[in-house]
């Protein structure tokens, strides 16, 4: 995600100042919340068909390992939690902290139950309620880190915050062409969404037709 912020005055000019930590890892919520829908929207399907779409469900693995797990709790775990320890936020940092293990463990989970189908196609429910799990965690971890993010401003002045760090962690980790391949797989997972609900909706008419 971009770390300075575009902003135009009242006479229409534009300006560029540097983003703060917290503004960053909120723009990055914005990802990951288009990645909880689509895990949310992929169990539903998988619930109502029987059937795993393998290839878009290892997509969004890879959504969760790349972007949530390796790039945003990176942010997070290495240098924006950390900066409030000895401070009335440090045991809520901590917190979420241990909620990301429980992301980790679901996303294991899900891919644990995705080789099981690809061995034996007999039950998708398990891979559907994983990507469900995954979805419903999401719900509530960044309903929770919005609150301690008001917070921690609170605490930590803008100028203090860590988007040093956060500039070297996007180098190493989110390049230009790592997140526009993360942009470009979540337009086509949601894309492949849409056309599964078209396709649900033609196949309702039809039947309705033929009745």
């Amino acid at each position: 995600m971009q770390l300075v912020e575009v902003q135009v005055d009242d006479d229409g000019d534009r300006w560029e100042r540097r983003m703060s930590a917290t503004s960053n890892l909120k723009e990055d919520h914005l990802i990951v919340r288009r990645i909880r829908n689509i895990a949310k929207e992929y169990a539903e399907i998988i619930y109502s068909s029987n059937s795993v779409p393998v290839d878009d469900v290892k997509r969004v693995l890879i959504l969760i390992e790349v972007f949530i797990d390796a790039y945003h709790h990176c942010k997070e775990e290495c240098s924006y939690f950390p900066a409030v320890n000895g401070t009335m936020l440090e045991d809520e940092a901590k917190a979420l902290a241990i909620e990301h293990e429980l992301g980790r463990r679901i996303a294991r989970m899900l891919n644990s139950n995705l080789d099981l189908w690809l061995r034996d196609d007999s039950n998708s429910e398990p891979v559907a309620r994983m990507l469900k799990a995954y979805a419903e965690y999401l719900d509530v971890h960044i309903d929770r880190e919005e609150r301690f993010f008001s917070s921690y401003d609170a605490v930590v002045h803008e100028q203090e915050q860590v988007i040093d760090a956060f500039n070297a962690i996007r180098k190493e980790r989110m390049d230009d062409a790592r997140l526009n391949s993360i942009l470009s797989m979540l337009d086509k997972l949601e894309g492949s969404l849409a056309r599964m609900k078209e396709s649900v909706v033609v196949g309702k008419e039809g039947d309705g037709a033929r009745r």
